[in-house]
């Protein structure tokens, strides 16, 4: 079905070619817009989280030589600049909204921590890469989740130290702590950066803090949420853009399709009205078998309707059959117009109009398998018909479908040398020749059609005599 515009034309499916379009583009857009997104978001992750990292770490290393006292890595501090140092790391670490932190000498020894439980404890470096690696003077980071007091994290607020549980603290996790989660504590999901500590471009300890990342992962939800939407919107909005370029696009190539179809309909006819005037011309030129033409077409379009035969072949066929004795134009009225039996020279001269005829049109593109059905009309199944003698399937198919439609059109009229045939006499005739005059298969179909569809056609025929139709 189409529409006056041919946008409605249904494809596959029952769908029209730009429905077809739409959702193929919306799948590769969709498919686009998904892989980007992600690409993007991972992106944007991986340098929120490589920049926090890196800046993290920078402010833990430049705070040790200026605000924090070096030599707590060398000796053990008095209570009193033991509370000092707790309360300026906590107030310097809490703008970056670190809930824990610990300080190791560079034997693993806790020296220094925000639960008073710790300092002290010894830890292996080689049982922890990260410490090991730090000792060394590499940096690190990870993501973790600790049992912390959220409230460390947060400048400005009262210095209360709460107790917290990292996978150092007595075990691989919370729950194997040998501390107690006090009040107010939760689980904070941070990142874990390590830091050497330098002094004189030396390393003498390790400091490792839990940052807590609840802020920044939100920020970045939010980003990564803004850039989403922001592809989803540019790939809705090319998907727009791309099906209003197909639509205009379908819509003039449908009306050039539809111009350049009336233009080949046009052409088509103004051939045919040619090639019926010429035909025309023909059976005038040759008035006693007026109108033959017409009806061997008649013949074969049955005969086509039998054997299913229709599209590009019929008209071919159909040309075939009224241009099949253009080639009579080349033999002398004193033989084609003759009123009785021709005689053998005579018979030689009208047995090349198949290629007098052929000659004609074969210079002309679209009658070149026309010139075919032309020249070989006349062939015969056995091999013994002209001009070149071919036999069975070597006919062209037209050919032979003609031969049966012409001789049975020969049979019904009148000639001046002798009186028409019955149909029935001429179909027992054509039966009698299948296999040697005719193709058989083309016999077979012709005898099935019925004899009252015959007659319409034989009964325009030339003839000065009663005709009986069998019934």
């Amino acid at each position: 079905m189409r529409t006056g515009d041919g946008m409605g034309e249904l494809g596959r499916g029952g769908m029209s070619p730009v429905a077809r379009f739409s959702l193929a583009l919306a799948g590769v857009l969709g498919v686009t817009a998904l892989v980007l997104g992600a690409g993007t978001a991972y992106l944007v992750g991986r340098y929120v989280e490589d920049e926090t990292t890196a800046s993290t770490q920078a402010a833990v290393a430049i705070h040790f030589g200026t605000v924090f006292h070096d030599d707590v890595f060398e000796r053990r501090l008095s209570p009193d600049e033991e509370r000092d140092l707790r309360r300026d790391v906590s107030f310097h670490f809490s703008i970056y909204n670190v809930v824990a932190t610990q300080f190791f000498d560079r034997s693993g020894t806790i020296v220094f921590s925000y639960d008073q439980e710790e300092v002290g404890r010894r830890l292996d470096p080689g049982a922890y890469r990260s410490l090991e690696a730090a000792l060394v003077g590499m940096r690190g980071a990870e993501r973790t989740t600790i049992v912390a007091d959220p409230k460390l994290g947060v400048p400005g607020t009262a210095l209360g130290f709460g107790t917290f549980n990292t996978h150092h603290s007595g075990g691989s996790s919370a729950t194997g702590s040998r501390t107690s989660v006090g009040p107010g504590v939760s689980e904070i999901r941070t990142l874990e950066a390590w830091v050497p500590v330098k002094q004189d471009g030396e390393t003498v300890g390790a400091a490792v803090v839990w940052r807590d990342m609840a802020s920044i992962d939100a920020a970045l939800m939010r980003i990564q949420a803004t850039l989403a939407a922001i592809i989803a919107l540019a790939a809705a909005l090319l998907w727009l853009v791309l099906r209003g370029v197909y639509a205009r696009s379908s819509k003039r190539i449908v009306a050039q399709a539809s111009a350049l179809e009336d233009a080949l309909a046009l052409r088509e006819r103004t051939y045919d009205a040619t090639l019926t005037a010429l035909t025309s011309a023909l059976d005038f030129r040759d008035n006693e078998t007026g109108g033959h033409s017409d009806r061997v077409v008649g013949y074969m379009e049955l005969l086509l309707e039998q054997m299913n035969i229709g599209g590009a072949e019929l008209a071919t066929l159909r040309r075939g059959a009224l241009l099949h004795d253009v080639g009579k134009i080349g033999v002398p009225d004193s033989v084609l117009r003759k009123p009785t039996a021709l005689s053998e020279s005579e018979w030689a001269v009208m047995k090349r109009h198949p290629e007098f005829g052929a000659q004609i049109i074969a210079g002309i593109p679209f009658l070149e398998e026309v010139a075919r059905i032309v020249r070989h009309h006349h062939e015969r199944w056995d091999g013994m018909g002209y001009p070149d003698g071919l036999r069975g399937e070597h006919i062209p198919l037209g050919a032979r479908i003609f031969a049966v439609g012409d001789s049975f059109d020969a049979m019904t009229s009148d000639r001046p040398y002798r009186r028409a045939l019955l149909i029935d006499a001429a179909r027992e005739e054509i039966r009698r020749c299948g296999g040697t005059q005719f193709d058989p298969a083309v016999v077979t179909a012709f005898l099935s059609i019925p004899v009252a569809r015959l007659a319409e056609i034989a009964d325009g025929a030339p003839h000065t005599h009663p005709r009986v139709v069998a019934s």
